[in-house]
């Protein structure tokens, strides 16, 4: 698990105050390990808003978690896998709802065995679906869960944030599905968390709905610098809002990186084609040198992975064929996506 040290300046102070400054320190910033004082600098190291390490847990003689390990730094963490793959289950035991058989894991700097009280007091939780008491009116009930932190957030800055000023005085029954998810990030929020869990959080929404819940996520991290987890199968929207991302599969971490490095790494060599047949031509391409795969993406499209850098000699060949099979070539282009870098990933998995 990597740090990175930090500075910090003080005054000359007292051993007693230098000791009563560190113990603050480790107390209301768990995640800074606090070392010493030396010179009038606090010397401290950032540890990780959670750390995974060889993780196992079985239900019954299905295997959830298998020898996971992962590592968060603040920002925005896509959690990315298809169901079955463990996301819920990790995140039922870094809130400490269940423990582990095996390894450890800790969130905050706080070990989820021994410190699952204090993790749920420093962070928030979305869960996929969750309920609220239908007939209570949106800012009472935000009112009622405030009393529930010795530390919160004002319910009216909160109602603003989320954009839901204006509904405030509505019954949660009367809000859309959206306008829901903007509720529970609310009360997520309301205990001044420096991290959130998002289970699925635009699940069951339309496009334009989730599209606006993740672009109000990205907001309130550069606004207020909380991180996010968010745990998700619905990879189109997260490439636009994640600073890093994690793929799961049977239970373990398969790749894991910032956004910019995945796609680089895994979608580095991948073209589209539009054409008027796709599937007239998909055999001979499957046919030329250096071409790792092909799939029909679309009505009028095809997606060609290759094993270097070959547009323009792509586009000749392709072109060729196209001519000798009466089939019509729009455009080739560079394509590279967090969907197309999973399903690549995916299947290096299936092959090994």
């Amino acid at each position: 698990m990597g740090q990175r040290e930090l500075f910090f300046v003080v005054w000359h102070i007292s051993s007693q105050k230098k000791a009563k400054l560190i113990k603050h320190f480790r107390r209301w910033q768990p995640h800074l390990e606090t070392n010493s004082i030396r010179g009038g600098v606090l010397i401290t190291k950032e540890i990780s808003m959670i750390s995974v390490h060889e993780l196992h847990k079985r239900f019954g003689d299905t295997k959830a978690l298998d020898g996971m390990s992962l590592d968060m730094r603040k920002g925005i963490l896509g959690l990315i896998g298809p169901n079955g793959a463990g996301k819920t289950t990790l995140i039922r035991i870094l809130l400490g709802l269940i423990r582990p058989d095996d390894g450890g894991a800790a969130v905050l700097g706080f070990d989820v065995r021994k410190d699952s009280l204090r993790i749920r007091q420093k962070i928030g939780i979305l869960h996929e679906a969750p309920s609220y008491p239908s007939t209570l009116k949106v800012a009472y009930y935000l009112h009622r869960v405030a009393k529930l932190y010795d530390r919160q957030r004002s319910c009216d800055e909160l109602l603003e944030l989320v954009g839901l000023t204006n509904a405030k005085d509505k019954k949660i029954r009367n809000l859309s599905a959206g306008m829901k998810q903007r509720l529970g990030i609310a009360q997520a929020l309301i205990g001044e968390p420096e991290l959130v869990f998002l289970d699925e959080p635009t699940s069951n929404l339309d496009p334009i709905a989730r599209s606006d819940i993740l672009q109000m996520i990205l907001h309130i991290h550069k606004d207020t610098g909380v991180s996010f987890l968010i745990s998700s199968h619905i990879l189109i929207e997260l490439e636009k809002v994640c600073t890093d991302i994690a793929f799961m599969n049977d239970g373990k971490v398969i790749e894991r990186g910032s956004i910019l490095d995945v796609l680089r790494k895994h979608s580095d060599n991948r073209y589209v084609i539009l054409l008027s047949d796709p599937h007239a031509l998909i055999r001979d391409i499957q046919k030329i040198r250096d071409v790792v795969s092909v799939e029909i993406s679309g009505a009028k499209s095809i997606t060609v992975a290759t094993t270097k850098n070959m547009q323009q000699q792509l586009l000749t060949k392709i072109e060729q064929l196209a001519q000798q099979r009466g089939v019509s070539i729009y455009e080739i282009d560079k394509t590279s996506s967090l969907d197309q870098a999973f399903r690549e990933v995916m299947r290096n998995e299936k092959s090994t």
